[in-house]
């Protein structure tokens, strides 16, 4: 019965697709991976840092000539998921300190200005923008991610950056549907559940999804995440309730569906990835990405082909799925020519200074006098210099201090000792993944204690306010810790200019929206 529904398939002209073509792999090494590609002949590879140390133009460029059908993927989303970050190339701000500028104009000059990143170093799909609705503070995974707490805006700051990806010819991806805004876990190390109402999902997490498809999104990506209102028993990128039956059937979307990571342990720790890859595929999805390669690869690839033989996926479910991976290499464009990058550094510093958020205290403050400790941040999301580092340069006068992530009893004890003999201190807070560290409240709090006002900025999500009792004598967010954001934190402080931006998240007493400039 397979082979002759095969035959008429054949017949009728359409092309059926092989277990590579619903692949999306990963590799090892800064080398062009011909043994993976030549074996598995998959859709497309996915860009890691790793592999763009050495020569990323040369690698990326070389495989757009050897293989000029791989859709190449890459995670540039601005903020924190910045793949590619070679010397020279500007790293823009997160989505949420483009959405607290209040300029969907800017938003989408960023959009464009990674997007001429993209386009240079040869990638051809971005893994962005997120339209996920930050409504969960504790969120762990997403936060600064997100445009912000409220659906309409997320979907007008997100579709403003995707116009500016579509301008330099890249693809884009909406991600992670249905919505990764509300969740306590963080679907790398497990599932996540949220169980709320269909009519809150259709009002919120759905809500910039749908504007997307209306506005001809190439890709989306799903979620690994339990929604029991839509289906009760499997998570999103297994479920043919929620990727056919809503996505494709009800909203109409008929582009690219490409799964999460499949390595992740919501996926993974209850499905084997082979299992997972096929069901993901019967659920509605096109491509499964496969994050860890090497065994991973082999095991997807084999169950794959085990259900296209067997007719378990069925011969006019794989001509779909070509036929959409046609569709979308059609719209590919060539390698860009490289880009200004003094112009798109000056585009960054005017994004990073329009996101800050004034919270409250008084500014200007002098240099004079004042003690800068900043935080050095880990490098895993690409090394940037300290807040306390750049202090003597954009904040005039003031002396410096820079102290772990997570501050040693040393490093508390030295910053109070030096705060004696200061008028002011200014603390850079971070958290992103989880809590604020409790060793960064404790330096706060050894701080206040010695008497004199202490100003926060906060480096990364903006509710570190709500971890500081008492209150600070004055706030700033800059929502991410890149050089250019913390310049603009340091010139604020300064008054260089003033600060305008409005938060997209309620935080502590601070709605939505609040903000002391403008």
């Amino acid at each position: 019965m397979k082979r002759l529904a095969t035959s008429l398939l054949l017949a009728l002209g359409l092309a059926l697709a092989g277990a590579g073509d619903f692949m999306v792999l990963s590799f090892s090494g800064t080398e062009p991976p011909d043994a993976l590609i030549e074996r598995y002949h998959p859709a497309g590879v996915i860009l890691f840092p790793s592999n763009l140390a050495d020569d990323p133009v040369g690698l990326v460029r070389t495989l757009r000539t050897r293989y000029p059908d791989l859709l190449i993927f890459i995670d540039q989303e601005g903020g924190p998921f910045y793949t590619y970050r070679a010397p020279g190339v500007p790293r823009f701000p997160s989505a949420m300190a483009l959405a607290a500028s209040g300029d969907a104009d800017l938003v989408r000059t960023v959009g464009n200005a990674i997007g001429q990143e993209i386009a240079y170093l040869g990638a051809n799909v971005d893994l962005a923008p997120v339209l996920d609705v930050n409504v969960n503070p504790g969120n762990p995974i997403i936060g600064l991610r997100s445009f912000g707490a409220d659906p309409q805006a997320v979907a007008r700051y997100g579709l403003a950056f995707a116009r500016g990806l579509e301008a330099a010819g890249v693809l884009w991806t909406a991600k992670h549907f249905p919505g990764h805004g509300d969740t306590q876990t963080d679907s790398h190390t497990g599932l996540p559940i949220v169980d709320k109402p269909r009519a809150e999902i259709e009002r919120v997490e759905l809500a910039p999804f749908r504007d997307a498809v209306q506005a001809g999104v190439p890709v989306i990506m799903t979620a690994h995440i339990l929604y029991p209102a839509l289906d009760p028993d499997y998570p999103a990128t297994l479920s043919h309730k929620i990727l056919t039956g809503l996505l494709r059937d009800e909203m109409g979307y008929q582009n690219l569906i490409i799964t999460d990571d499949m390595g992740m342990r919501a996926i993974s720790s209850r499905w084997g990835a082979g299992e997972a890859a096929v069901r993901a595929v019967l659920a509605g999805a096109d491509l499964v990405l496969v994050g860890r390669g090497g065994e991973t690869a082999a095991e997807v690839y084999a169950a794959l082909d085990e259900a296209l033989a067997s007719g378990r996926i069925a011969p006019e479910r794989a001509a779909a799925t070509r036929d959409r991976l046609a569709q979308a290499r059609a719209r590919v464009q060539p390698p860009a020519p490289e880009p200004d990058w003094e112009a798109l550094e000056a585009l960054n510093l005017e994004a990073a200074r329009a996101g800050v958020t004034w919270l409250s205290g008084e500014l200007p403050i002098p240099g004079e006098g004042t003690l800068v400790i900043g935080p050095r941040i880990s490098a895993r999301w690409g090394a940037e210099p300290s807040l306390a580092e750049l202090a003597p340069e954009y904040l005039p006068g003031a002396h410096y201090q820079v102290v772990g992530e997570v501050p040693s009893g040393q490093d508390i004890a030295t910053a109070v000792e030096r705060a004696e003999r200061f008028d002011r201190i200014v603390l850079g807070t971070y958290h992103w993944l989880g809590r604020l560290p409790e060793e960064q409240v404790w330096l706060y709090q050894a701080l206040v204690n010695t008497g004199k006002p202490v100003y926060v900025v906060a480096l990364g999500n903006p509710d570190d306010y709500t971890y500081l009792d008492p209150a600070p004598a004055g706030y700033l967010v800059t929502y991410g810790y890149r050089a250019a954001q913390v310049r603009a934190a340091l010139e604020a402080l300064a008054g260089v200019y003033t600060p305008g931006g409005k938060l997209p998240v309620p935080v502590g007493p601070f709605p939505a929206g609040s903000g002391l400039g403008r």
